[in-house]
């Protein structure tokens, strides 16, 4: 006689396999920020950054409520989205490992990191682009908290640094894309 699975079982199994498909989901990677309630720049990795809507233009950033930048979008209300190019792999460590967080903005030429009361935010003038919203709608699910903001503001790198490769994230490392010419 086998032993019927049970629902935490299955629950489980069923995360396993969804982790390991979504290994195969190429995503690109951005830097989140925000500014705390004393001004102080907050910022995370993300691959799970998603255009919303045009009309209004929107975008949605899905945070897991552990994460330290958490509760910091639910006080500001703001985010900037920073994509990241494929020659922007120093960033990665410290924004994505919690004993690096010191560090996070002494790598990289970032604008608007020293402590502010105004509404700038932290971005990165050599990204390809950098999109700062402001949040419209939270929604809670499971792990995470999707925020879905309103874009406010684009920056677009000139024409050649815009064209370069972005980073694009791939069975939990980076990888390079080629353009078909």
């Amino acid at each position: 006689m086998t032993a019927t699975p049970s629902v935490d079982d299955e629950q489980l199994d069923l995360a396993a396999g969804l982790k390991s498909a979504l290994r195969r989901l190429a995503g690109t990677v951005a830097i989140v920020t925000s500014r705390d309630s004393d001004g102080r720049p907050h910022g995370m990795a993300a691959t799970a950054v998603v255009p919303v809507s045009m009309e209004p233009p929107s975008m949605l950033v899905a945070v897991n409520r552990t994460a330290g930048l958490h509760p910091v979008l639910l006080r500001s209300g703001r985010y900037c989205i920073n994509l990241l190019s494929d020659a922007q792999h120093a960033l990665l460590g410290p924004f994505s490992q919690t004993a690096l967080r010191e560090q996070r903005f002494q790598s990289g030429d970032w604008r608007d990191v020293a402590p502010s009361t105004d509404e700038r935010l932290p971005w990165l003038p050599a990204a390809p682009a950098s999109i700062e919203c402001v949040v419209e709608q939270t929604l809670d699910h499971g792990t995470h908290t999707l925020f879905i903001g309103r874009v406010t503001q684009v920056r677009c790198a000139p024409r050649d640094a815009a064209s370069a490769a972005p980073m694009v994230w791939l069975g939990g490392q980076p990888v390079r894309i080629a353009r078909l010419d």
